[in-house]
């Protein structure tokens, strides 16, 4: 009984992207001196070990995070600033003090 498991792979090479890993991997014995084996086998455990760490990562996980960066970091409140109003009012007086001083500015004019 032999040690190899075997596994025989066949590209469309009508489609684009089956095109052009059948290509990459038809030069790869050439160009890269890399055996397509060890490629694939390397591309899948890359593959593997990047959708363990995808799920591996959730948000309790970047909650946590945050939960530990901001515990060195001190929040301010602003003051409370109070504002007055302001009392846009005139009293009688005053409207006729603001009527005089308006003709007497217009007559400057005139």
């Amino acid at each position: 009984m032999s040690n190899h498991y075997r596994l025989n792979v066949r590209f469309d090479l009508d489609d684009e992207a089956q095109r052009r890993a059948a290509e990459y991997l038809a030069e790869l014995n050439n160009q890269k001196c890399k055996s397509r084996n060890r490629f694939i086998v390397e591309a899948v455990i890359s593959f593997m070990e990047h959708q363990n760490s995808d799920r591996d990562f959730t948000l309790d996980d970047v909650r946590q995070v945050f939960r530990e960066e901001l515990s060195e970091v001190s929040f301010v409140a602003p003051a409370t600033v109070e504002y007055m109003t302001a009392d846009t009012e005139l009293t009688e007086e005053q409207r006729a003090e603001n009527d005089e001083n308006v003709l007497s500015d217009l007559s400057a004019f005139f």
